[in-house]
């Protein structure tokens, strides 16, 4: 019988473990943020009122996917407590700019960028065009590599979706806020948010949505959420996603404007509730750093929305029964970050018992 070198073995064993290595190795410290400032592309192929302005140029980011797709996009602030806002599929990056400088004001930094195939962003084969999720989480690390600590992953319709898949996968995860969203768009979202029973979370819809009945599909969400702090907030009207929230200023593209005083009133209230929810959910309020005048409003009621509360213990049957086994956020983050280091170890103790046997065997022999 042939003998086989020692050194074949050995080099054998490292060729075996190489992938755990290297995924090891993407995964515990290299930055996924490949250029900021002036470096990242912009949107200057839009229309004036269509671009982000000029003066976050200095807060540009552009970033890698899981799957190696680059985005673009702004991370404003700075801080232990950080926010994800996903656009609306043809909304774009700065239909979220008006509430995301409120939380900017507040002390939170938050992170806003535009999705896989939408420009400045990068382009996906098709088979992973409908990854938005990975885009959540990609935008997630951007916040961890800047210093949260604690992530409120939100999203607006299809991006609220994209949300729902990637939350589970945010070890941070400390609330979910989900705006107009349907349920299957990106995924099966529904199956995705009952993994999330630990942390507050948002739903709201209009009645009579301008993108179609999303209704049913806010209220499969918010059911299928195993969450015992949860809000389903029903909107009389027809704003869809951010435009729920969006004040009556000059200069937003993307924005759907109020038509009377009844909606522009209707649209803060909704975004106070919005904000009461973010500041209400991070512990303590917003950074000692930020500013904290506006940290605890109090929407006025007029009866034109309606909030679903969280079930009580009385009426625990709203709430879609999650399985013993399923773990929840936290741990299903925590699991996933900590297996490449086992499997290094395993591979790396298992290499030197075979090398230690196959040199006792020859010295033996010998």
């Amino acid at each position: 019988m042939r003998k086989i070198p020692i050194y074949f073995l050995v080099a054998f064993c490292i060729i075996l473990f190489m992938p755990a290595l290297a995924y090891a190795g993407a995964d515990s410290g290299a930055s996924i943020i490949t250029a900021t400032g002036q470096d990242v592309p912009t949107d200057d192929h839009l229309e004036e009122d269509y671009r982000f302005p000029a003066e976050y140029r200095d807060n540009a980011v552009q970033f890698r996917t899981e799957d190696g797709v680059l985005l673009c996009g702004y991370v404003l602030g700075e801080g232990s407590r950080g926010v994800t806002l996903g656009h609306a599929n043809g909304w774009m990056v700065k239909s979220w700019l008006p509430f995301a400088e409120r939380l900017l004001d507040a002390g939170y930094m938050v992170i806003i960028w535009e999705f896989r195939n939408i420009e400045p962003s990068g382009f996906a084969p098709e088979s992973e065009s409908l990854r938005w999720d990975l885009d959540v989480l990609a935008a997630a690390q951007v916040l961890r590599e800047r210093g949260a600590a604690e992530i409120l992953a939100m999203g607006a319709s299809d991006g609220g979706t994209a949300t729902a898949l990637a939350a589970p996968a945010i070890p941070e995860l400390v609330g979910l806020g989900i705006l107009s969203s349907p349920s299957d768009s990106k995924g099966d979202a529904v199956e995705a948010i009952g993994r999330i029973k630990d942390v507050p979370a948002f739903f709201a819809v209009s009645t009579n949505d301008s993108a179609g009945d999303l209704y049913p599909h806010a209220e499969a969400l918010y059911e299928a959420c195993a969450s015992t702090q949860k809000q389903f907030n029903v909107i009389d009207g027809f704003d869809h996603g951010t435009d729920m929230i969006m004040p009556d200023v000059p200069g937003l593209g993307y924005a759907s404007f109020p038509t009377d005083d009844e909606q522009i009133q209707k649209r803060q209230e909704v975004a106070d509730k919005l904000f009461l929810f973010v500041s209400e959910t991070f512990s303590g309020g917003a950074d000692e750093t930020g500013g904290d005048e506006m940290a605890t409003p109090t929407p006025v009621p007029t009866g034109n929305e309606t909030t679903v509360p969280s079930p009580t213990p009385e009426s625990i049957e709203t709430a879609a029964p999650v399985p013993e086994e399923s773990n929840d956020s936290l741990e299903n983050g925590g699991n996933s970050a900590t297996r490449p280091a086992l499997l290094i170890g395993v591979g790396v103790v298992l290499a030197l018992v075979i090398v230690l046997c196959i040199i006792r065997a020859r010295r033996r022999k010998r």
